[in-house]
């Protein structure tokens, strides 16, 4: 008789873990939002200016009016290696968050669309030529809150 069990819960497993997939989706933005991922910074600007961050945000949220609070972001104040910048951040009752930066020629670094019941809680690297602003913007009940910081670089992740 245990063996009847054992077997059928090792069936129940290998279904599970074969529909899992299935289950998961994500949206391919670089289709659904090409003008998005052409909003480009002003190099001349060295990473100062954040019209560029601006324009994505409105291209991915369709406003750019956002408010302070609800996002959290975690980044350090000197990235020693420009190559691999570590960022957390999180933002309770996240619908979509994006990621921003003005240190690189284009703005937008990614999107997250936060499932039902998600933990909106993520914590990626990312690549800084140089210093500059790293914004998260999150899409809370309808409205736009973001978190901004100024990250130093002093080593060019992307060919310095």
């Amino acid at each position: 008789m245990q063996r009847r069990k054992f077997l059928g819960l090792g069936a129940g497993i290998f279904a599970t873990v074969v529909a899992a997939p299935s289950m998961l989706s994500a949206e391919n933005y670089r289709k659904k939002l090409p003008k998005a991922w052409k909003v480009k910074n002003d190099e001349k600007s060295k990473g100062e200016d954040m019209a560029g961050v601006n324009g994505a945000i409105k291209a991915v949220f369709g406003s750019d009016k956002t408010e302070d609070g609800k996002v959290k972001l975690k980044a350090p104040d000197i990235a020693e290696n420009g190559a691999v910048v570590p960022l957390t951040f999180e933002a309770d009752g996240a619908k979509k968050i994006a990621l921003f930066q003005s240190a690189d020629p284009e703005s937008l670094v990614a999107i997250f669309d936060v499932p039902a019941r998600g933990i909106p809680n993520y914590s990626v690297r990312i690549k800084m030529q140089q210093t500059g602003h790293v914004v998260v913007v999150a899409e809370i009940d309808g409205k736009l809150y973001k978190a901004e910081k100024k990250v130093k670089v002093t080593v060019g992740g992307c060919g310095g």
